[in-house]
């Protein structure tokens, strides 16, 4: 709860504070009230408030941290971009410190009400910022993330009304039956799957991730994905559901991460391409809601995806102009800063799962609870995709490595962001090698490896 209060106070002060304080103070202002609720929630004891409507748990905990570390880096490497394009800083960062608040909102409830709200309260703040850059195609994708969104929201609503009328309650895992039940929950569930990005409800992720702001696409790719698999393991594990809805689930998994990884493939825009890949990233973490024990697993493949997209995309907005990333941006990217080129191809190998980075780790832990679950027919589809994953990110490893640059300019990347990428690197590294401590960042002792 404390963690929520700090990033309230901070996005407000941020918001005030651009009345009258300097954009840099603003923005130094965010950052430290940032480290505070990440040091929060790494340190402090699980609890409850307000009758158990927030509870600091396990899950909560791990979706908090990656949350507001992926606020962090988009705020850390984004201040050439924002230069570059007229972003106000203020709202910038006011923005991403209120849509942290709701990712921690909606991560850390078991009552589908509150819920809804920590739901608006990470949305409504993205769509503002998919809009700042103020030109046609940034406009474009935050009025499609907008409507989408707003159609996601209203299907929850109602399925929460259906689901309040047949159980008589808003908690998961009240007990009910019969068609009432059966259409609240389809509806519920709908509403969560195109929060993660899931197919048939993620169309909007390619068009919304190249036309915003690239340091958003960033963090909308990290934060709002943790959020929204927070809150669909708490309704459809927590809530003990199976038979049918389990294979609802593996219909959806299946469809999203064959067609995330197919449509990736004829990808010519780099941040179009992580789009698609994003999808596909969604059907693997999914897999870990089949497991008897997904909170480990899920919790790590988000710290592993949030540490890897974000690198990639923190290299992408030092490539981008606020036109997007064509592959010729990329070609050639090791002549004209090596740096930038070694960042970008850690980040998306480990995107792609190859030891000895952390990515790895995050597929083999959730690819073991499908198997776990006995959906062993699930896991080889997932396999063979992720084979197909492997491909196009090495085709766009190849042309930052083997093909000579259309403009043979150096690209300048600030002190900072190449100190926080640097370290962010390192961390997939280290991580990699000691998988054991990012569950002790996630966990502490109470969920061990496994």
């Amino acid at each position: 709860m404390t963690a929520l209060v700090v990033l309230f106070l901070t996005g407000a002060l941020a918001a005030l504070g651009g009345l009258w304080a300097s954009p840099r103070a603003v923005k130094e202002g965010v950052r430290l009230g940032l480290l505070l609720a990440l040091g929060w929630l790494l340190f402090a004891p699980s609890s409850s408030a307000f009758l158990g409507l927030f509870v600091l748990d396990h899950l909560a905990r791990a979706v908090g941290i990656v949350a507001v570390l992926a606020a962090l880096l988009a705020s850390f490497v984004g201040s050439r971009y924002l230069e570059k394009t007229g972003i106000r800083a203020f709202e910038y960062h006011a923005l991403l410190a209120f849509s942290a608040m709701g990712v921690l909102a909606m991560a850390a409830t078991p009552n589908l009400a509150v819920i809804l709200v920590g739901l608006e309260l990470l949305s409504l703040p993205l769509y503002a910022l998919a809009a700042l850059r103020y030109d046609a195609k940034s406009e474009e994708a935050a009025l499609k993330y907008f409507l989408l969104g707003a159609v996601a929201a209203a299907l929850y609503f109602y399925g929460l009304v259906l689901y309040f009328g047949a159980t008589g309650s808003f908690a998961v895992g009240a007990v009910g039956e019969g068609p009432l039940f059966a259409a609240g929950m389809v509806l519920l569930l709908a509403g969560l799957f195109f929060k993660a990005a899931m197919i048939p409800f993620g169309w909007w992720a390619p068009d919304v991730y190249q036309g915003a702001p690239t340091p958003v696409t960033l963090y909308m790719a990290a934060g709002v994905k943790a959020a929204a698999f927070a809150a669909l393991l708490r309704v459809v594990v927590g809530a003990g559901y199976g038979g049918v809805w389990i294979a609802v689930l593996a219909l959806v998994v299946l469809l999203t991460v064959v067609y995330g990884n197919l449509a990736a493939l004829a990808q010519a825009e780099a941040k179009r391409l992580l789009a698609y890949s994003s999808i596909a990233h969604a059907g693997y973490l999914a897999l870990a809601l089949f497991g008897p024990e997904p909170v480990p697993a899920l919790g790590y493949y988000l710290l592993a995806y949030a540490l890897s997209t974000g690198l990639a995309f923190a290299v992408l907005a030092q490539l981008d102009e606020g036109e997007g990333v064509a592959f010729g941006a990329v070609q050639g990217l090791i002549r004209k800063n090596p740096m930038l080129a070694g960042m970008l191809l850690i980040a998306l190998l480990s995107l792609a799962g190859m030891p000895p980075f952390v990515g790895f780790w995050g597929k083999y832990l959730v690819f073991v609870e499908a198997a776990r679950a006995g959906q062993y027919a699930l896991l080889v589809i997932a396999l063979l995709t992720a084979a197909v994953a492997a491909y196009y990110y090495l085709r766009l490893a190849a042309f930052a490595f083997f093909l000579p640059p259309e403009r043979e300019e150096a690209i300048e990347v600030r002190p900072l962001a190449s100190f926080t990428m640097g370290l962010v690197a390192f961390f997939i590294l280290a991580l990699g090698f000691f998988p054991a401590w990012g569950v002790q960042l996630l966990f502490g002792n109470g969920a061990p490896m496994r």
